[in-house]
């Protein structure tokens, strides 16, 4: 249980920092402040601000939902759920840690890479999802322990 609990302490923390970000960018849309970064720095551009915005609310819903089930116990465990999460967060994990680093060093000249901010909060992403499938597997692996039997 105590594992369980630090999975959804960092998953909590790990959504409150997107949607931290997520403020940030907004703030700095309506009323630029000069104590955070320029509104430029929090996107890539590749997407408008407004189609980014609502994405981010909805993935700040869902990610909400996702730390419901999880506190409340609700979510099934099936060994592909964490399969899917295992190779999505791994493969995410991995390319955005990539970019935050090589535009941190190497290919900071190149644009898409030099935007540290948004390749940071896409690690933060990957780490939830990569934190949600731990905690599949652990449910999978023990449902003794949360009171669910896989054959249900």
């Amino acid at each position: 249980m105590k594992g369980s609990r630090l999975t959804l302490v960092l998953m909590s923390m790990l959504t409150a920092l997107f949607v931290l970000r997520v403020c940030a960018q907004l703030l700095q849309a309506l009323f630029p402040v000069d104590w955070i970064p320029e509104f430029e720095a929090w996107q890539s551009g590749l997407l408008p601000y407004p189609v980014l915005l609502a994405s981010q609310f909805g993935i700040i819903g869902l990610m909400s939902f996702v730390l419901h089930r999880v506190r409340n116990g609700n979510i099934r465990a099936r060994l592909w759920k964490y399969r899917v999460c295992l190779v999505f967060g791994s493969a995410y994990f991995a390319v955005m840690t990539f970019r935050w680093l090589a535009g941190l060093t190497f290919l900071s000249d190149q644009a898409w890479f030099a935007m540290s901010l948004p390749a940071f909060f896409h690690v933060v992403l990957a780490s939830f999802i990569l934190l949600l499938g731990l905690h599949i597997r652990r449910r999978v692996r023990n449902p003794k322990i949360f009171g669910y039997s896989p054959h249900n």
